[in-house]
């Protein structure tokens, strides 16, 4: 007997989803970036908020953080934008 709820659907958030996560990470740390935040301050905000997201962790399924959400591509992503000032 087969049942068709029991498949796995398809993953739908593949890298164009990603992009998006990135690129409004960076907009997030623009936005603290202007409200006063220090870099530190904003990584740690950044990251917690992508870590809830992914809330508990897992090392497969849908809870997996992808690499490109990680704290060290956080710090990066905020610190880039850090760099050219957005204002």
């Amino acid at each position: 007997m087969s049942f068709e709820w029991l498949a796995k659907a398809p993953n739908k958030h593949g890298k164009p989803h990603l992009h998006t996560v990135t690129a409004e990470l960076a907009d997030r740390a623009g936005t603290l970036f202007r409200l006063g935040f220090t870099q530190t301050q904003a990584t740690e905000r950044l990251a917690a908020r992508i870590a809830w997201e992914y809330d508990p962790p897992t090392t497969h399924g849908p809870h997996r953080r992808p690499e490109a959400l990680s704290d060290a591509a956080i710090a990066k992503i905020v610190s880039e934008t850090f760099a050219r000032r957005p204002g």
